[in-house]
């Protein structure tokens, strides 16, 4: 991972609820290793399916931004349900994601999508395109 750089993910409710959890990261495999241990391999495998790079304040104010912007979707306050979107596939969420960066102009890139959805399993490809970009 490039130095001083974040990520910003979102990823579909595993459980097939219409909703998505939307974050931000410094360390990819720590953050999906957390979210597998919730579940076996075999029956989901943790992933981001959206995934947005950029400087670590660039991202932090992304999120800042998409957190005001879905204010009302987001399930209540709190660890664990403050990053849940309730009502908004990450299809749906992308687009809107694509509008605020747009807006804002943040200094972001969008993780290609070869590398979706990113896992513990090609987290160190997409890693090596970010050093190349």
């Amino acid at each position: 991972m490039k130095k001083g750089y974040k990520g910003f993910y979102a990823f579909n409710d595993p459980m097939g609820a219409p909703d998505s959890k939307a974050g931000i990261t410094g360390h990819f495999e720590v953050r999906l290793g957390v979210y597998q241990n919730s579940y076996s391999r075999n029956s989901h495998v943790a992933c981001f399916d959206v995934l947005y790079v950029g400087p670590s304040r660039a991202i932090e104010n992304l999120e800042k931004a998409v957190k005001q912007e879905f204010d009302w979707s987001i399930e209540r306050d709190g660890r664990g349900h403050s990053e849940w979107i309730s009502g908004w596939t990450t299809k749906m969420l992308e687009t809107e994601i694509d509008k605020i960066i747009d807006g804002y102009k943040f200094k972001v890139q969008k993780v290609p999508k070869k590398f979706l959805p990113l896992t513990v399993d090609n987290v160190k490809d997409m890693y090596a395109w970010l050093e190349e970009n």
